[in-house]
C-alpha cells in the first residue's frame, strides 16, 4: 500500500485557547512529518515486497492521521504537499513505476485528511485516549471510517488502471491498512499529544525495554514454531498493558505488530493453505485480535491511574482543609469558652446577689442573657465534640456495658425525669465494643430528645430495649413524642438542621449528627421510624463485645 497524509478542509483545531495543542515552528513540524512519513512508508513497502507477504501492512497513514489531527487547519496545504511527496518518493525508491506510484496518492491523501478531521471533530485531541471508549473512538474515526473511503477510492483507481480487480484490490488495501492503523495510530496519537502539549514522558525505562524484548521474543517463537501463534502473542502484550504507562504499552504492541509482519515477509510464518483469497482475511482478524485487547486494557488502566491520581490529590486537599477547620474549631472553642464562662458566672452572681432588687423587666433581661450564654457554651461543646469525631480522635474500643451506661444516664437525668414526670423503661442490655464516653453521649442525646420533643401536657414515656443478631446489638429508643414527618426524616442527621423553631424547643441541631457519627465510628449505624403525633423509634446498631455460645457463656470476639 502507499502513503498518504494530511487534511484539506478547514479543521477547527484550537490554536490559542487554553489546552490547545502547541506545535513547534511550522518548518520543523512539517519537516518532521515528512521524515516520519517517508520512513514508515519505506518500512511498510519493504515488508510488503518480501517473498511470502500476503499484503501490505501500511503504517505510514497512521502517523499522518495523528499529525493532521494535532495540526491547525492553516497547515493543511503544506501537510498535503509533504504527504504527497513522501508517498510518491517511497514508492519510487522501492521500485514502483512512477505512474503507478501516483495512483496511490489521492486515496492515501483522502484517507489521512478525513481521518485527521474526524479525530479533531470528535474532540480527541483535547481529551486524549486514556479511556477504552476514547481509544475505540480513535480507531473508528481515525481508522475504520476513513479507511473505508480510502480503500474504495484506491481500489477504484487501481482497478481502472488495470492493477487487479476492484474486489481484490479493495480487500488487500483494507486488510493491510487496518492492521497498520490499529498498530500505529494510538501510539502516534499519544506521542504527538505529549509533544504538542510539552508534557514530559518517561517512556524509556528498564521495564519497558525488558517487556519489548520479551514481546518480540515470544512473537518470534510463536510465529515460527507454535500452532495458533496469536494466542501466545497476546500474553506479553496484556502484561505490558498492566505494568507500563499507556505509551509504553502501545509501543510494545507496535513492536509485536512489526515482528509479525517481518516474520510473514521473511517467510518464517507459514499460513495454512486457503481455497479462496477472501479466506486470508481470517489471518488479519486474528492479527488485530492479538493487538486491540491489550490496547483497550492499557487505556482502561490509564484511566484508573489518572482517576487514582486525581483522587489522591483531592484527598490531600480535603485533608489539609479539614485539618485547618479542625484547628480553627479548637481555637475558637477554647477562646470563646473563657468569655462565655465569665458571662454565665457573673450573670449567676448578679441573679443571686442583686436579682431581688431588680425590677421584673431587669430580672427577665438577666435571665435571657444567662440562657443565651449557657446555650452558646453548650453549642461550643457540641461543635468541639463533632469536630473530634470527624477527626476520629478516639482511643481503642473496649467492652462497654450498656446496662451500666443506662444506669449512669438515669442518675444524670434524674432531675429532668422527675420534672417532666417521665416514665423510663430499660430492658436488659448487652455488652458492646466501643467507647463508654461516646456511647453515653449518644444515648444521652436520644433520651434528651425524647424528654424534650413532647406535646404540651403529655408526660414523656421512653422505652429502651435491645436485640442481638449476627454479632451486633440493635438498641431501640422509643418515645411518645411529637414524631417526625416522613419528608423531614432525611434532614434529621444533617448538622445544624432544626425541624422546630428554637422558641418552641431548645437545641442547636447537632445532637443527632453526633449520634450518627458515634454510631459510624463504632462500625454501626442509626435508623429512625416515626409517626407524627405518636412518637419516634431510633434503632442504634452496635458491634457486640462478646458472642453468645450455645452454653450461654460469653466468649470474647477476637
Amino acid at each position: 500500500m502507499p502513503d498518504r497524509l494530511n487534511h484539506s478542509s478547514p479543521v477547527p483545531t484550537a490554536q490559542t485557547s487554553a489546552g490547545a495543542p502547541r506545535i513547534p515552528p511550522t518548518w520543523r513540524w512539517v519537516l518532521a512529518l515528512g521524515v516520519c512519513y517517508t520512513l514508515t512508508a519505506l518500512v511498510s513497502l519493504y515488508l510488503s515486497r518480501q517473498p511470502g507477504s500476503l499484503a501490505t501492512i501500511w503504517y505510514a497513514n497512521a502517523v499522518a492521521i495523528a499529525w493532521v489531527a494535532f495540526s491547525p487547519w492553516r497547515l493543511a496545504p503544506l501537510l498535503v504537499l509533504v504527504m504527497t511527496t513522501g508517498n510518491a518518493l517511497a514508492n519510487l525508491i522501492i521500485g514502483i513505476d512512477p505512474f503507478d506510484a501516483l495512483l496511490f496518492v489521492p486515496a492515501n491523501a483522502t484517507e489521512v485528511l478525513l481521518g485527521g478531521w474526524l479525530v479533531q471533530r470528535a474532540g480527541l485531541t483535547q481529551t486524549g485516549i486514556t479511556t477504552p471508549k476514547r481509544l475505540l473512538a480513535l480507531l473508528a474515526y481515525g481508522g475504520l471510517l476513513p479507511l473505508l473511503v480510502g480503500a474504495t477510492l484506491g481500489a477504484l483507481l487501481l482497478s481502472l488502471a488495470g492493477v487487479g480487480t476492484l474486489a481484490d484490490v479493495w480487500r488487500v488495501w483494507f486488510e493491510g491498512s487496518m492492521i497498520g492503523l490499529v498498530s500505529m495510530l494510538p501510539l502516534a496519537f499519544v506521542l504527538l499529544g505529549g509533544w504538542t502539549q510539552r508534557q514530559p514522558r518517561q517512556l524509556w525505562q528498564a521495564k519497558l525495554l525488558a517487556l519489548l524484548m520479551v514481546a518480540v521474543g515470544i512473537t518470534v517463537l510463536s510465529m515460527a514454531y507454535l500452532p495458533f501463534p496469536f494466542v501466545y502473542v497476546v500474553m506479553p502484550l496484556l502484561i505490558a498493558a498492566m505494568l507500563l504507562p499507556l505509551a509504553g504499552a502501545l509501543l510494545v504492541t507496535l513492536a509485536a505488530s512489526i515482528t509479525i509482519a517481518s516474520m510473514q515477509a521473511l517467510g518464517i510464518l507459514v499460513l495454512p493453505p486457503v481455497t479462496a483469497t477472501w479466506q486470508q482475511g481470517f489471518f488479519y482478524m486474528a492479527y488485530a485480535a492479538a493487538l486491540v485487547p491489550a490496547q483497550v486494557l492499557a487505556a482502561a488502566l490509564a484511566e484508573l491511574r489518572e482517576s487514582h491520581a486525581q483522587l489522591e490529590q483531592k484527598t490531600a486537599e480535603l485533608k489539609r482543609a479539614n485539618e485547618g477547620l479542625q484547628q480553627f474549631v479548637r481555637i475558637a472553642s477554647h477562646d470563646l469558652r473563657e468569655p462565655l464562662n465569665t458571662v454565665v458566672q457573673f450573670t449567676d452572681l448578679l441573679a443571686s446577689d442583686y436579682g431581688p432588687e431588680l425590677p421584673p423587666s431587669g430580672q427577665r433581661y438577666l435571665k435571657l442573657v444567662h440562657q443565651a450564654g449557657t446555650r452558646m457554651r453548650t453549642l461550643l461543646d457540641d461543635v468541639l465534640r463533632f469536630a473530634r469525631l470527624q477527626a476520629d480522635e478516639t482511643e481503642a474500643p473496649l467492652p462497654v456495658s450498656l446496662d451500666q451506661t443506662m444506669n449512669e444516664l438515669r442518675d444524670a437525668l434524674a432531675a429532668r425525669l422527675q420534672t417532666t414526670q417521665a416514665e423510663l423503661t430499660v430492658g436488659p442490655l448487652p455488652v458492646v465494643l466501643g467507647h463508654a464516653s461516646l456511647l453515653s453521649l449518644l444515648f444521652q442525646n436520644l433520651m434528651g430528645n425524647a424528654l424534650k420533643f413532647v406535646p404540651p401536657g403529655r408526660a414523656p414515656r421512653i422505652a429502651i430495649t435491645a436485640q442481638t443478631a449476627d454479632g451486633f446489638a440493635c438498641v431501640t429508643v422509643a418515645d411518645n413524642g411529637i414524631g417526625i414527618a416522613a419528608h423531614e426524616i432525611d434532614k434529621l442527621f444533617q448538622p445544624f438542621q432544626r425541624l422546630r423553631l428554637r422558641r418552641e424547643y431548645e437545641g442547636n441541631g447537632l445532637g443527632l449528627s453526633l449520634c450518627q457519627q458515634i454510631a459510624h465510628i463504632h462500625g454501626g449505624n442509626i435508623s429512625v421510624s416515626s409517626v407524627p403525633g405518636d412518637g419516634t423509634r431510633f434503632v442504634v446498631k452496635l458491634p457486640l463485645a462478646y458472642n453468645a455460645r450455645s452454653d450461654n457463656k460469653p466468649e470474647r470476639l477476637e
